[in-house]
């Protein structure tokens, strides 16, 4: 490959030397010169993690503890020349670890094809023409548009700049933003001090900047970085981390437990070779070996399952919280609404100051349009088509501007070539921006804001505020202009005072049709939901009633309100909340914080740049979409169609997640440990052993890890008892069910073999009734298992397939063994005669009954409590 163009030190040369350096200019390179670079210098993209090969991921699998116990099982067998039960433990063994390939191997690639749904962007210019493309595709010598929100694509040279400011912690770690400029610095200024550069992967966070690419990819000073660490491992995630906790302390658990039956044994006169296997073959009994592999399954299942309804989880952690979710705090507009604002109103001053009802766009009207034009980044990707076919790329909002000046009649054709004239980008804390116009500035953002701003005679004053009270109720969203007379340059926004304030915009943005609908879903899941807008307080309800809520004035809450509450007084006030109004980022933290402090566990929506630090600091951050990319950057879940519908699923899939866990865990735990009740109850009553080493190793084989998997693919049948707002996956109905159940079962299955043997039952016969009841039995209550709550026939019992399939396979593998005649010799088990399958059956009913009551009393256990 060709060395790449780049120029040594381009912060220490002038805009043409760079220019000249690397064959470009501010109209950038053309397609075909671009399309050379990217051909020749490669795409602007790092390396990613290295993956780790099938050898290692192979071999990976033996490093479980619950895998040392079935390998030092193994060993025992092989040193004493016990081949049969050597090679059945050897097969448990790859079976799992085979299993547990696959899955990791699967899990390995989710999370990384998913980010692929999330594409990173950058507005370009390419012959003379602003556009928008995959950041991947920038080359050296293209000349980039820095705006507010956005991620920096490449390492860039500054050439025009406006109020910009980066933050640029992930690459120097320096936690304030970093203000940039255009000054020519010294040869050999440190990365941290080039403040006329703009480097890839830093995040703008006010302002806007022109620049020129000077590297791509691993060239740039973030991938110098990412190729240092890109061997780097992910982290386990909390729940993999407990899990990993449990199967040593499983594993201490087991070595003690098998210890004291082979010293049980040889105390009681059992041959100590005949102990060394039967020990052995009760730690592979004894092990729940699948629940790792079960783990990973459901994790990598679950985040693919949200993809596909447009939420990509950022980690698998997020999908794992998303189900401890108890509160959902939203934004409005675009979340809850389409997004999609009909301009239904323009006011002037005079007409808003005689109470105006009528907002018909006339030609006067049409200046406010005009000029709101003023205020709008955007650019046009498809500049050679008809004015009435382009598309518009930019904020929503500012979209929506466009269009509705278009569809007013009004020419926008200069905005395909025009060099945007703001000079103060909007942004949520000042909601306002400033934009140059031909005596002075044009000024749009919130009316309230604009008008305290503003000169104007106090009865106007009054007249105008109330007027906005009154419209807001209606649920419209206002937008206010202003002048701004000034010959000089603006350099704060402190100076944006003694405004002309010139009239009012109405758009109307419809509520999404299916948002009522998820948001009465969710909440008859127990998650609350709390809308949390920089709208106008009565737009805000407005908003809330439409989707069904019965909102008083005293439930919603202003900013103004806010701030003027403490702490203490305004968490009192929480429960009753179900709007804030007109709030800045900064009261969306301490909203959630509170929030958070009360015990609920949180999920909040934001997109702009100011959000990032809220949705860092909730337990669960979704980010939309079309929002900025610090927004993204920050957050756990990106919801690609920007629906609170997309929330709703996302956190019924996390509830089925945690749902699915808990289940594998009881159903797992609860059979782990038969064999140990049943073997050592044999040797404290001096009884004949029940089972054989190999006869337990082929139950651990061929039934249960199926079944345990199955439960990956199943539903949340427990939605309303499911441990809302729990982070533990061992609740108290965990807990129980695993040691009463377990207990109940294991006790039963030993009271059997002893019943046999006492009503005089041959022993061959007994030991054979004995592995079927037990090899049966914990396929078949898998399906009680599937819910932790509800009655077995509450819910479709036979609905999951694999789940099906799994338990069909067990069956089968047991009728092959009892029926085949050299197998049933190779096990050592005699034929079981056919009357006693009434028996069988019996035994399954009443498993079935311990699970269902154990339900049930643990259901009435906690009504009374």
């Amino acid at each position: 490959m060709q060395p790449p163009i780049h120029t040594a030190e381009p912060w220490a040369l002038e805009e043409a030397e760079v220019g000249t350096i690397l064959a470009t200019s501010r109209e950038g390179l053309s397609d075909a010169e671009a399309l050379k670079r990217l051909d020749s210098y490669g795409a602007n993209k790092f390396s990613r993690r290295e993956k780790k090969g099938p050898v290692v991921l192979l071999f990976r699998q033996f490093a479980s503890p619950l895998i040392f116990i079935l390998v030092g099982a193994g060993a025992v067998t092989f040193f004493l020349r016990e081949w049969a039960e050597t090679v059945v433990i050897a097969l448990a063994v790859f079976v799992n670890a085979l299993l547990g390939f696959f899955r990791e191997y699967h899990a390995e690639n989710t999370l990384e094809r998913l980010t692929t749904y999330i594409k990173d962007r950058a507005r370009v210019m390419r012959g003379g023409r602003e556009q928008e493309i995959d950041s991947e595709l920038l080359v050296p010598g293209d000349v980039i548009k820095l705006s507010y929100g956005a991620r920096v694509p490449a390492d860039a040279r500054i050439v025009a700049v406006n109020g910009a400011r980066l933050d640029e912690a992930v690459l120097t770690g320096e936690s304030v933003p970093v203000e940039k400029g255009i000054v020519v610095l010294p040869i050999g200024t440190l990365v941290a001090e080039r403040t006329n550069i703009a480097h890839a992967g830093t995040l703008v966070v006010d302002g806007f900047a022109t620049a020129i690419v000077v590297e791509t990819g691993e060239r740039t000073e973030i991938g110098k970085i990412a190729g240092l660490v890109v061997g780097i491992g992910r982290a386990a995630t909390p729940i993999q981390r407990a899990i990993g906790t449990l199967s040593w302390i499983i594993f201490a658990l087991v070595v003690v437990i098998v210890f004291g039956i082979f010293m049980l044994g040889v105390a009681d006169g059992q041959p100590l070779f005949e102990m060394l296997v039967l020990s052995a073959a009760v730690a592979v009994g004894a092990v729940p070996e699948a629940m790792p592999i079960a783990l990973t399954v459901i994790l990598s299942i679950g985040a693919e399952r949200i993809a596909k309804k447009n939420g990509v989880t950022r980690t698998l952690a997020a999908a794992e919280t998303l189900g401890s979710a108890t509160l959902i705090l939203t934004d409005k507009t675009g979340t809850l609404t389409k997004a999609d604002m009909e301009l239904v109103g323009a006011y002037d001053t005079a007409e808003l100051a005689h109470g105006a009802q009528s907002g018909a766009v006339g030609p006067k009207k049409s200046e406010l349009i005009s000029l709101a034009l003023n205020n709008v980044d955007i650019f046009v990707e498809n500049p050679s088509a008809p004015v009435a076919g382009w598309t518009w790329k930019g904020r929503p909002f500012e979209v929506n501007i466009a269009k509705n000046a278009r569809e007013a009649g009004i020419d926008v054709s200069s905005l395909a070539t025009r060099v945007s004239p703001i000079v103060i980008p909007f942004n949520s804390t000042n909601k306002f921006s400033v934009a140059r116009s031909a005596d002075g500035y044009i000024v749009m953002g919130a009316p309230d804001i604009l008008l305290a701003r503003s000169v104007m005679e106090k009865d106007a004053y009054v007249r105008i505020e109330e007027w906005i009270a009154a419209a807001s109720r209606d649920g419209n969203r206002l937008i206010a202009l202003a002048s701004y007379r000034k010959s000089t340059e603006l350099s704060a926004v402190s100076e944006v005072q003694e405004l002309v304030f010139l009239g009012i915009l109405a758009f109307h943005d419809p509520i999404r049709a299916e948002v009522p609908e998820a948001v009465r879903r969710i909440e008859s899941l127990g998650v609350r939901v709390v809308m949390v807008t920089g709208d106008l307080k009565g737009t805000a309800l407005a908003v809330a009633r439409a989707i069904g809520w019965e909102v008083k004035e005293d439930a919603a809450l202003s900013g103004e309100e806010l701030r003027a509450l403490s702490d203490d007084e305004l968490t009192a006030m929480l429960p009753r909340l179900r709007v804030f109004a007109r709030v800045t980022p900064e009261d969306k933290l301490r909203i959630g914080t509170l929030y958070r402090k009360t015990g609920e566990v949180v999920a909040m929506t934001g997109d702009g740049v100011n959000d990032a630090p809220a949705l860092k600091a909730m337990d669960i951050g979704v980010a939309l979409g079309s929002g900025s990319d610090v927004a993204k950057s920050a957050a756990d879940l990106v919801l690609l169609d920007d629906n609170f519908q997309t929330v709703t699923a996302a956190i019924t899939e996390g509830r089925r997640i945690l749902g699915n866990i808990r289940k594998t865990l009881v159903y797992l735990m609860a059979n782990s440990l038969d064999e140990v009740f049943v073997v050592g109850g044999s040797l404290l009553l001096a009884l004949p052993l029940p089972l054989t080493a190999l006869q337990i190793i082929w139950v651990n084989l061929c039934t249960g890890s199926l079944t345990a998997l199955a439960f990956a693919y199943d539903e949340n049948f427990d939605h309303d008892q499911s441990g809302k707002g729990s982070r533990s996956i061992f609740t108290r109905a965990v807990k129980t069910q695993i040691f009463g159940i377990g207990l109940v079962s294991s006790l039963l299955l030993f009271g059997i073999y002893v019943g046999l043997l006492r009503f005089g039952v041959p022993f061959a016969t007994a030991q054979a009734v004995f592995f079927v009841c037990f090899a049966s039995y914990i396929s078949v209550v898998a399906f009680s298992f599937r819910s932790l709550h509800k009655p077995l026939f509450s819910y479709p019992v036979f609905s999951n397939r694999r789940l099906n399939i799994s338990v069909i396979v067990s069956t089968a593998l047991l009728i092959v063994t009892m029926t085949v005649g050299p197998i049933r010799d190779f096990f050592g088990l005699a034929p079981m005669p056919a009357v006693w399958l009434w028996f069988v059956a019996a035994w399954l009913l009443v498993n079935v009954g311990i699970v269902e009551v154990a339900k049930l009393g643990f259901h009435a256990f906690r009504k009374s409590h």
